[in-house]
């Protein structure tokens, strides 16, 4: 199967996906809230698919303009994104059992490695930060208790 197939098998399945999660956002008791001073539970997944259609729309509309040369390209498998994946569903699996610290640690280190962000201290270093950062924000900020390590205690 040639590349343009599985652009547009994607970009329809993102448009499915996307148009989904609306309109189980809607059902959802409370909906999307009565007003923006009391959103109700849907109206952040509303927002995501919005933009999960967007952007399929988007990319649907860029692959039907493709002219026939590039029809022919055959598909290349996508290395850095199949490891962005791994390195996702391995912050999922961190996060329960050695905290957040640790597991956003390691998907920003392992994030800016697979993207190329050169020099390995540079890289150990910003990740620190954006790992210090995100939780001085999300616990002092917004106080949300972040999941703590259940390996370590």
């Amino acid at each position: 199967m040639s590349a343009r197939f599985w652009q547009l098998f994607a970009a329809l399945f993102f448009l499915s996906i996307g148009i989904g999660q609306i309109y189980l956002s809607l059902r959802l008791p409370g909906g999307l809230g009565l007003n923006i001073e009391e959103p109700g539970p849907g109206l952040f997944p509303a927002l995501v698919g919005l933009l999960m259609c967007l952007a399929a729309t988007t990319y649907l509309v860029q692959v039907l303009k493709l002219d026939t040369d590039s029809k022919k390209i055959r598909l290349k498998i996508p290395k850095d994104i199949i490891l962005f994946i791994l390195t996702i569903a391995g912050f999922i699996f961190l996060l329960t059992r050695a905290g957040f610290v640790i597991a956003a640690f390691f998907l920003l280190l392992s994030s800016l490695s697979i993207y190329g962000m050169p020099n390995r201290w540079r890289r150990i270093s910003a990740a620190a930060i954006m790992t210090a950062v995100a939780y001085i924000l999300f616990t002092l900020v917004l106080r949300v208790n972040l999941p703590s390590s259940t390996w370590f205690n």
